[in-house]
């Protein structure tokens, strides 16, 4: 015979069975005011991009620019901490600005070709993947990119900044010595000396002559306490240091240079706070 307290211990059971909510549906995370699409390069190289507008109306001269490299990584990140800053940084001249993420449609891939899109033209190094895509990867973003970026939403085309990290920061640094037109403000976080110095160093050669014709520009060039011994040794053979590059730019007359170096960071571990200086350093009041 079943006893009424197990009859109501199994009706019990038997409720919370059918009152159990249902599982939740998996679903992408969706940052608002955000927009991602794809776009192909004149070579065929495919790539995703992610775009943040605030949500109030631009101010008469428009929206200033951060253009990120390895976007699918640090898009996000760049939007949450624009958002506070603006929010909380007013005091300290922070003001609202567009962020456009550059990233890859299969992330299966990405390495490969971000190794590609990043280094410059040259002898090829001890690297895995195919290098020397900087020149094609540069074309895009000047030629299809920035314009479509331009026609699309209201910027102001002399705030725009370029960051990268690691292979990202080597390109940031072969765009400021060929090309310092593209951008005003110049981030490179962690950059990968112990490939792209023998391209760095050609490039220095004719950097005072672009510059004169593009304007004054600012470099911001970041590195970690603690892999500037291994980024020493590694460099060792081309003669190029974090501290010796720095030096070596701020000797250029139009290139303001702010160099640091944070504490106790690994290579890894510089991203995040390089990203938060980039992000501080496109959206900063215009000057009067």
């Amino acid at each position: 015979m079943v006893s009424s307290r197990a009859r109501a211990l199994t009706a019990g059971l038997a409720l919370a069975t059918f009152a159990a909510p249902a599982p939740l549906l998996a679903a992408p995370y969706i940052i608002e005011g955000s927009d991602t699409f794809a776009m192909t390069s004149r070579t065929g190289a495919r790539y995703r991009v992610h775009v943040h507008v605030p949500r109030r109306p631009a101010p008469p001269g428009g929206f200033p620019v951060l253009y990120l490299l390895d976007g699918d990584m640090t898009f996000a990140s760049a939007v949450e901490t624009a958002q506070r800053l603006a929010r909380f940084g007013r005091d300290e001249g922070q003001c609202e600005g567009i962020v456009v993420a550059i990233g890859y449609p299969d992330e299966d891939y990405m390495l490969a070709r971000r190794s590609f899109d990043y280094t410059p033209e040259g002898p090829p190094d001890a690297v895995a993947h195919p290098t020397g895509g900087a020149p094609a990867f540069r074309r895009f973003l000047a030629g299809d990119l920035m314009p479509r970026i331009t026609g699309r939403y209201r910027i102001d085309t002399a705030r725009q900044t370029l960051w990268g990290h690691s292979f990202g920061a080597l390109f940031v640094l072969d765009t400021l010595l060929g090309e310092p037109e593209l951008f005003r403000n110049y981030v490179a976080t962690s950059p990968s000396l112990w490939f792209g110095a023998r391209s760095l160093l050609g490039g220095l050669a004719g950097l005072p002559a672009r510059l004169a014709a593009a304007g004054p520009r600012t470099l911001h060039l970041e590195v970690g306490e603690r892999e500037q011994d291994s980024l020493r040794a590694r460099s060792q053979a081309m003669a190029m240091t974090h501290r010796e590059l720095a030096d070596r730019l701020a000797a250029v007359e139009n290139l303001e240079v702010h160099s640091r170096v944070y504490s106790g960071e690994s290579h890894g571990g510089t991203l995040l706070p390089g990203l938060g200086q980039a992000v501080r350093v496109a959206f900063q009041e215009a000057r009067p």
